[in-house]
């Protein structure tokens, strides 16, 4: 069971925080030079990001139960890691998961046109700002993870 737990919990961290690495560094800039227009990019990527979204929920479901099934094991370093950077994690997932509904509701997906007066790119960078903490948190806790089971392995090895 261990190494399934790991290798489901490694399979959805690299799913979520690659595609996160792969969609800011790749997709959003040729979006733009294909496309050419921020608006009508935009109205792709929020498909994207939603979907990048819920992949978040999976992830951080198999990231807490890989933590709760090294907690005794870990020792104390790696537990205080792998707590903290799952609750900052957790914590900014769920402000870019209001924020994607509040931008949401800011579009005129008809028109495809942000709506009239409103202004978008404060909540806008506020998302970006908490994708960024996600994908940070989400890498210290990787650290984390590799370091407890180390302990974890070293306590009691898996002969399976």
């Amino acid at each position: 069971m261990r190494i399934f737990r790991r290798f489901a919990m490694l399979c959805a961290l690299g799913w979520w925080l690659g595609g996160l690495t792969f969609y800011a560094t790749v997709v959003i800039r040729a979006g733009h030079q294909v496309i050419g227009s921020h608006a009508k990019v935009g109205f792709i990527t929020e498909k994207a990001t939603a979907g990048l979204n819920w992949i978040g929920v999976a992830a951080l479901a198999l990231m807490f139960w890989n933590a709760a099934a090294s907690w005794r094991a870990a020792g104390s370093w790696p537990r205080r890691g792998l707590a903290a950077s799952w609750i900052v994690a957790a914590a900014a997932h769920a402000g870019a998961f209001l924020l994607h509904a509040r931008l949401n509701g800011l579009l005129d997906f008809q028109a495809r046109q942000v709506r009239e007066g409103v202004s978008f790119h404060g909540p806008h960078e506020l998302y970006l700002v908490a994708t960024a903490v996600e994908w940070g948190a989400g890498l210290l806790y990787l650290l984390a993870a590799l370091a407890a089971w180390r302990r974890e392995d070293a306590v009691s090895p898996d002969r399976t």
